[in-house]
């Protein structure tokens, strides 16, 4: 018996996680665009982060259920002899990009990460963000944070990311220079000091009851300007 493929299942895989920044813009709309909107867009940015790591952490189990519906050995394997966890990890992400890369290449052995697929990610990936944000309600509240998160990206390119079985390259693979706006990391270091330490702040809500977050010692630090959650949602975004 053939597999049925469920619409639903696609619909999400292939919705963009744009559409959900757009959702949570809409809620903006009933304001008045004053002062008022300062203390929901701060409320907002946390929610949107929030809602932008689970729809992605879905999306990559929906894709792995395809896969183990259409290739049975796969199924045991990645079902059974090593389950994934809850694709929140980065470990995790670059699993299921590496079981999808090897399900591409049984039906296609010649299929490759090329150069030319790793600048169309990335110019979609800054212009289809920036076409979102540009001009929004949000961006104006936050101005500051959202001219370094610009600045914060403008050397980041192919040479970054998906080389053999990883999505983002480690910093020593980057050379220096191209590093300087990111205080030295890259996007690996980035998602995992960074990125996936405040999900797991907003996934248990650890800030409720760790007000010392963060320290003025870090708030003084060159690297404080990571703390942004432009860069956040822009790395969700891209992984």
């Amino acid at each position: 018996m053939s597999y049925i493929q469920p619409t639903n299942h696609i619909q999400f895989i292939l919705r963009p996680e744009t559409a959900i920044i757009k959702e949570a813009f809409r809620s903006l709309d009933a304001t008045n665009g004053g002062i008022e909107t300062y203390p929901i867009s701060d409320y907002l940015l946390h929610s949107l982060f929030l809602r932008l790591t689970g729809a992605q952490e879905q999306k990559l189990k929906c894709i792995c259920w395809e896969m183990a519906c259409r290739d049975y050995e796969y199924r045991y394997e990645r079902y059974e002899r090593k389950p994934y966890g809850e694709c929140s990890s980065y470990d995790d992400k670059c699993m299921v990009y590496n079981d999808l890369l090897n399900e591409i290449k049984k039906l296609d052995e010649t299929f490759d990460i090329t150069d030319a697929i790793r600048d169309e990610i990335l110019d979609d990936w800054k212009t289809s963000i920036q076409c979102v944000l540009e001009n929004s309600l949000l961006v104006r509240n936050f101005k500051r944070s959202y001219d370094e998160y610009k600045l914060l990206i403008i050397t980041i390119d192919k040479s970054w990311i998906m080389q053999g079985t990883q999505l983002f390259l480690n910093k020593n693979n980057i050379k220096a220079e191209k590093r300087t706006a990111t205080c030295g990391l890259s996007l690996l270091e980035i998602f995992k000091e960074y990125v996936y330490k405040e999900r797991n702040r907003c996934a248990h809500n650890t800030r409720s009851y760790q007000h010392n977050l963060p320290s003025i010692r870090e708030m003084m630090s060159q690297g404080y300007k990571l703390q942004n959650y432009f860069l956040f949602q822009s790395a969700v975004e891209l992984l």
